[in-house]
């Protein structure tokens, strides 16, 4: 579902990582202005900073199997808000990238910071198994990634609590059975908190889960109905006239009018035409880097281009009719020539080969580095496309049944992106993706109870009502199961709206939501002093 400072007041965006035909993680929500120094030190204002201090756990690769073998998992805290024996403990679950670009959350310009200041506790961040410098293995194939998977990332959680020694609790007194760990999380992480709490209840006290995506979905095009309705009206209307020309071109085969189209956008050499009208949906997925305090967002800056209002241009406004279909082509292709190709794509190596479209093309599984790749930092999100084949998460956002907007192309479907799992996984050893087993989505969702998790105390949902993900959370319209305690729909909200104080400062409903869950959160950490007879730690 990865895709993210607010430490600078800086764009907020989604961590994309996406592959050549558009599969989208859920992105971690992370503040772009948040890579560390060498010291792990970020500046959180000018008179103060914020040390982020890090270690390595200990980690048991296959929970169950625990002699198979260990791996080093690296984790990072601020206890500057730590008030002694027995405080409270909030744990950051993992991000599906590389953990340091977490490390915001350890700050007070995120709501984790604030959990942790009102209550008087510490935070950590850990980062995923298979991501940045807590990997297994170095190498990522169908073999060594078996032991990637929702039972070990909620395993590791667990265990990670119950066994850490922390620097800052020489004397293990805050332990879970001794004070209340709290698990957090946003999105795809988010999910993760909710799916220890229903696979593996009993270790954390309570939960706090934004924009979690739950139910893991054979199909998300409604995904991108939530897109076209945050589009202003005249880039809709452009947007659905485009895509139904690219879908009348496609289909008629003509070969000269697709390469005619193609070469609009600067993808000329793109020969398969479903990769083409997949890459075509980068545009509204823009959406989904959106937060309150952006302003202009990515979606609106692709709009401008569709309706001609590109930077020095000369046309005139138009509206809700828009510029029409040859205009608003004309726009978007430049979209693509001056924008999405420049984000995806290595100029120099495209100007030495004259080729625009190797880094979006599928086509050739030998030599393209999509599938070439099988490093743990490799830029084509190979470990949430495991997550996607295997579990299977799937959640794929494409055109398809459920999608009434009409502005993502009918090629563009969920069955072309799991017949790229061979591709992307081919057998090792007789080792293989679960999609390839007839695993399904619903076995999944049988594991973690998806949009109704059962046990649910003390565990707080927040969702955006125009988040691209909501299909996949608790607040989801297709949703049909009995109401859950504490969930909160910010109204017009985005992706993890609640995460970022500056959203709070700049929508008052957003404000007052996250001094709710600040509340809420610090009632229930006091019940557990309460339930368990011992002395809460004095807080400021």
């Amino acid at each position: 579902m990865h895709s993210y400072s607010v430490l600078a007041a800086a764009l907020t965006q989604l961590l994309l990582v996406t592959s050549a035909s558009g599969a989208v993680l859920p992105g971690s929500i992370v503040p772009d202005d948040s890579s560390p120094s060498s010291k792990h030190v970020v500046r959180r204002d000018e008179d103060k900073k914020v040390v982020f201090k890090m270690d390595y756990f200990i980690q048991l690769i296959n929970h169950d199997d625990p002699p198979f073998g260990y791996f080093k998992q690296r984790y990072w805290w601020n206890d500057e808000h730590y008030k002694g024996k027995g405080s409270p403990i909030i744990l950051k679950a993992p991000s599906e990238g590389n953990g340091e670009d977490d490390l915001a959350y350890l700050t007070n310009d995120t709501l984790l910071g604030q959990f942790a200041e009102a209550v008087g506790g510490a935070i950590i961040v850990l980062e995923h198994r298979y991501w940045g410098k807590s990997s297994p293995y170095p190498e990522l194939t169908a073999e060594t990634l078996q032991y990637l998977n929702v039972g070990n990332a909620t395993a590791d959680l667990v265990y990670f609590a119950r066994n850490v020694f922390l620097d800052f609790d020489k004397t293990q007194s805050s332990r879970p059975s001794k004070a209340p760990w709290v698990l957090s999380g946003a999105s795809y992480s988010g999910a993760l908190a909710a799916w220890t709490n229903a696979i593996r209840p009993g270790t954390f006290w309570a939960y706090h889960c934004s924009s979690a995506t739950v139910q893991a979905l054979p199909d998300m095009s409604d995904s991108f109905n939530i897109a076209e309705a945050a589009m202003p009206r005249n880039c809709s209307a452009d947007f659905q006239k485009m895509i139904k020309h690219v879908d009348d071109v496609l289909t008629k085969k003509n070969y000269l009018a697709r390469k005619y189209l193609k070469n609009q956008f600067g993808l000329g050499a793109m020969d398969d035409d479903n990769s083409f009208a997949a890459v075509l949906a980068l545009g509204p997925l823009r959406w989904q880097g959106a937060q309150f305090y952006t302003g202009y967002t990515e979606l609106h800056r692709m709009c401008d281009y569709v309706e001609n209002q590109w930077p020095g241009s000369t046309s005139n406004p138009t509206g809700a009719e828009g510029v029409g279909l040859h205009k608003a082509l004309e726009g978007y292709g430049r979209f693509f020539q001056e924008v999405i190709i420049p984000e995806n794509c290595d100029m120099k190596e495209l100007a030495k080969n004259n080729d625009t479209a190797s880094c979006f093309s599928t086509d050739n599984v030998e030599t393209s580095p999509v599938y070439s790749d099988l490093s743990v930092d490799n830029t084509m999100g190979r470990q949430w496309r495991w997550l996607s084949c295997n579990e299977p998460l799937e959640s794929w956002m494409t055109g398809g049944p459920n999608m009434k907007s009409g502005i993502v192309s009918t090629l563009f479907t969920s069955d072309s992106l799991r017949s790229e799992c061979e591709q992307f996984f081919p057998t090792v050893n007789n080792h293989t993706y679960g999609l390839a087993k007839n695993r399904t989505a619903d076995d999944l969702n049988a594991l973690t109870g998806g949009w109704d998790p059962g046990n649910a105390k003390r565990v707080m949902w927040v969702n955006g009502e125009y988040d691209m993900w909501r299909p996949a959370t608790v607040s989801s319209q297709r949703r049909t199961g009995k109401p859950l305690e504490s969930v909160y729909l910010i109204p017009k909200g985005m992706h993890a709206s609640d995460i970022f104080v500056l959203n709070g400062q700049m929508n008052p409903e957003v404000g007052r939501i996250q001094r709710k869950l600040v509340s809420k959160m610090t009632t229930w950490v006091d019940e557990f002093y309460t339930k368990a007879g011992r002395q809460r730690p004095s807080r400021r």
